[in-house]
């Protein structure tokens, strides 16, 4: 028995001293470098490994290869397989990593070097190497035991972030130093420990390459620097992080990241201390300075954000989440903006002050399935007349104050509100405004309640008297607005329709007489209107056209001349049509009027009314049966003057006179019947 276990072990020792002599000669190096190939470029159709030299012995190795014709790896030195213990150098270079892609499955540029020595046994070995990755000066040294990293030494100085970016397969859109210093103790999960200290240098973001890579259009230099120091402890790595650019500063005085599951728990403060410089970089232009801190929860694809902020002078809270890349939901409240800041940050003059009190909950914040509410209550509102005035050429004088209250319900896609504004000069109802959050389109109706016109004096330059409810749509997509409007005014009807900048109005059975008591104008004709008015907003240039129906005169300074010098009283004329038709160029309005009875023709020939300087200019021609008379009319349109040219007066009179003369003779001459056939002739 023991005799064949003898011969069996010497029979194993003989087979396996074969095998090893076998693999250990040049035949057996051959055979190995042909495996290493075939498995490398088996798998891998762009990948093209040949192995120059491969010389494998009991005590040493020598190992060069050639990856796809441009990059080398050289590895030479005493290795002891049955004691696992090493002595190489190793030297690889490689000369276009866009070619490795297949083997690494990622998408590289540029070039990559490093060289070092690997020297040790299972229990204890080094890694000690040199590198000049992205133009840096890189040192590491690596302590393993049982081939495992244990202490991780790394340094890093001075690599070009433009050339990192370029090798990672991203744009080169900032330039700067890269620095970090690692002093890693132990590199094992559930037992880090270490320090890896890092800083960014001359940073600065390449305008043209950031435009082009991110849709943006920057346009101001933007400069940056950062630092941060985290420490490695168990299962943790703890971080104190800063990042201060010429335009904003965020710090973060402890970001917490669970090695075992890259759960990121961390505090922020964000300070932009002029919002103005992030113009180009937003696409509109802001001010002031914003101020928010909070905390960020970062876990499997899901952000949580709380926060505050001072925004608008207001005490802001928010939460926010996201998951996987979208909008969750979002909860925020701000209490006591001041409008006068809120303006001011959206780059608007201080039209107003007053405060905004916002709360929003909003349960689901992705668009397609959208679901929360958000409530405005308006306060204290006052307008700052001095700035209304100079940016829209208004009078204002009287102070005007509002509330106002919105709510809006968030819905699939849309944003439906409802609001009501409560002002000393007009009150605004609001009972279903639904805005498109995917086509950013607006359908709204609207009421617009004035109880007391003469509040208007100062807005419209006209004193006024009576109320006014109005009510219609807007609607408004892009470029395009349409707001249409209906009225019951003065016992009759006014609707009018404004397509961008055209705007067309009628107004049908108005009582010109209530009209002009109304706007405090004389009192001169009473009748009904049917008018129709086309103007455009942008050129100030229009028409208005119509009639006036079933009209009279009404005792005034016109009829009263007419009275006196015609001996006719005008009011008891009948005008079934009155012919009214107007040019109107920036508010001035040039008018043309004719008008017949039974026993009158009345033609405006000539009128000029400014608007802007309520002042009135006419010409009028009156036939009142056989009597022709001139009149100006001039002056304040609340109360012109009238004046009748005597001229053609008195050439009537005349007339009158010399056919009476003329009518006796011929009368005592020819007979009364032939005379008067004869005065005919000659009228």
């Amino acid at each position: 028995m023991a005799r064949l276990f003898i011969a069996l072990t010497l029979v194993i020792v003989v087979i396996l001293g074969s095998v090893f002599g076998i693999l250990f000669t040049k035949p057996g190096n051959n055979l190995i470098a042909g495996y290493i190939e075939n498995k490398v470029n088996g798998q891998r159709d762009d990948v093209n490994l040949k192995v120059n030299d491969f010389v494998l012995t009991f005590s040493t190795i020598n190992f060069n290869a050639t990856i796809s014709d441009n990059s080398t790896i050289d590895v030479s030195g005493d290795l002891e397989l049955f004691s696992k213990r090493v002595d190489l150098k190793y030297d690889v270079q490689i000369k276009d990593l866009s070619k490795l892609e297949n083997l690494v499955n990622q998408k590289l540029n540029g070039s990559f070097s490093t060289s070092g020595t690997f020297k040790g046994d299972q229990e204890s070995a080094v890694i000690d190497g040199i590198s000049t990755v992205a133009s840096s000066d890189t040192k590491y040294n690596i302590k393993l035991a049982n081939f495992e990293p244990s202490n991780i030494f790394f340094t890093m100085k001075n690599a070009k972030i433009d050339e990192l970016l370029y090798m990672v397969n991203q744009p080169k859109f900032a330039k700067g130093n890269l620095n970090i210093n690692a002093n890693i103790k132990n590199a094992k999960l559930g037992s880090l420990d270490g320090t890896v200290v890092s800083s960014i240098s001359k940073g600065s973001v390449v305008n043209d390459v950031a435009n082009k890579a991110f849709n943006q259009k920057i346009n101001v230099p933007i400069t940056f620097k950062s630092h941060s120091n985290a420490t490695l402890e168990g299962n943790l790595i703890n971080i104190k992080s800063e990042v201060i650019s010429n335009l904003a500063k965020l710090t973060a005085q402890k970001s917490v990241i669970e090695a075992d599951t890259a759960k990121v728990t961390s505090d922020y403060a964000l300070v932009v201390d002029n919002l103005a410089k992030l113009e180009s970089i937003i696409g509109m232009k802001l001010n002031g300075k914003l101020q928010t801190s909070g905390d960020v929860v970062v876990n499997n694809g899901i952000i949580k954000v709380d926060g505050k902020s001072d925004i608008f002078e207001s005490l802001t809270k928010y939460s926010v989440k996201v998951a996987n890349a979208k909008p969750e939901y979002a909860k925020f409240n701000i209490a006591d903006a001041k409008i006068e800041k809120l303006l001011y940050f959206v780059n608007q003059p201080r039209y107003a002050t007053g405060k905004i009190n916002i709360d929003g909950d909003v349960k689901n914040a992705n668009i397609p399935t959208l679901d929360g509410l958000i409530t405005t209550k308006i306060t204290n509102g006052k307008v700052v007349n001095k700035v209304v005035n100079k940016q829209f050429n208004q009078k204002l004088k009287s102070p005007i104050t509002f509330t106002g209250d919105v709510n809006t319900k968030l819905v699939p896609n849309q944003a439906v509100s409802k609001a009501n504004i409560v002002s000393s000069m007009a009150n605004v109802i609001v009972s279903n405004a639904v805005f498109d959050l995917k086509e950013a389109s607006l359908n709204s109706d609207y009421l617009v309640k004035i109880s007391d016109l003469g509040k208007l004096k100062d807005v419209t330059g006209q004193k006024m008297r009576g109320k006014l409810d109005l009510n219609g749509n807007i609607s408004s997509k892009g470029e395009n607005l349409l707001v249409t409007g209906a009225s019951k005014l003065l016992g009759g009807a006014l609707d009018f329709k404004l397509n961008n900048n055209d705007f067309k109005a009628n107004v049908k059975d108005v009582e010109v007489k209530q009209l002009t008591h109304m706007m405090f104008y004389p009192e001169v004709f009473d009748s009904k209107s049917a008018l129709s008015l086309n103007y455009n907003l942008l050129s100030k240039k229009g028409q208005i056209k119509g009639n006036l129906l079933k009209g009279h005169f009404l005792p005034n300074d016109f009829s009263g001349l007419i009275n006196q010098f015609a001996k006719f009283d005008l009011t008891r004329e009948i005008y079934d049509i009155v012919d009214i038709n107007s040019d109107i160029n920036n508010m001035v309005l040039k008018t043309v009027v004719k008008m017949k009875s039974k026993n009158t023709q009345i033609d405006v020939i000539r009128s000029i009314l400014d608007l802007n300087k309520t002042y009135v200019d006419a010409k009028i021609k009156a036939q009142i049966r056989k009597l022709n008379l001139d009149f100006d009319v001039s002056g304040n349109t609340k109360n012109p003057k009238v004046k009748l040219n005597t001229k053609n007066l008195l050439k009537n009179k005349i007339e009158e006179k010399i056919n009476d003369k003329i009518g006796d003779k011929i009368k005592d001459k020819i007979g009364g019947d032939a005379a008067k056939d004869l005065l005919k002739l000659f009228n």
